[in-house]
């Protein structure tokens, strides 16, 4: 499993900069921008994938915030639904055509842990559901590919007590 994470994530670097060094658009964030799309990824703290919904309003050229929702897959009897609101400090380069930016926020998630039990007539799946608020740290890149479209890859740990977790995740979104 290791080293398919390490092969995607040396494709998605790749591409991006592939992208980033023929594309002749601007990465250029304007107040008042918004950007609406899905990610995908990996948590580390069930070693399974990640899936989810982000949105930004960017209220001047150097900060915007990012709310999220997503869903962290079921894995190793644990899955969690997870809510983030972000602030990113965005920095461009390259030509403008992609942005730098550290990230700091908040968490809520709710997890589930999941237990089978053996009866001699059925065998039932049991949940016990944790919520919890956490932090987030991490930085991501933002590639402009057109005036309407950027990717972004992004990396954050969720401090959280008993389910810190890291999240790694791709994703591409409408500009508007």
């Amino acid at each position: 499993m290791l080293k398919i994470n390490k092969t995607i994530t040396r494709l998605i670097v790749a591409a991006t900069l592939a992208i980033a060094s023929s594309l002749p658009s601007q990465a250029q964030i304007v107040k008042g921008e918004k950007s609406l799309g899905p990610k995908i990824g990996y948590a580390s703290k069930n070693k399974s994938a990640v899936a989810g919904l982000v949105f930004q309003y960017s209220f001047s050229d150097h900060f915007r915030i990012s709310p999220e929702l997503g869903y962290i897959f079921r894995n190793n009897d644990m899955d969690a639904f997870t809510f983030d609101i972000n602030a990113h400090v965005p920095f461009g380069f390259t030509g403008e055509k992609v942005a730098f930016y550290p990230l700091a926020g908040m968490n809520y998630s709710s997890w589930s842990r999941h237990f089978r039990t053996q009866g001699l007539e059925s065998s039932d799946d049991v949940s016990t559901r944790t919520a919890r608020f956490g932090l987030n740290l991490g930085a991501g890149f933002d590639l402009r590919c057109s005036e309407s479209l950027k990717l972004s890859i992004e990396a954050k740990y969720i401090l959280m007590k008993r389910y810190s977790t890291a999240v790694i995740t791709a994703g591409i979104a409408y500009v508007f």
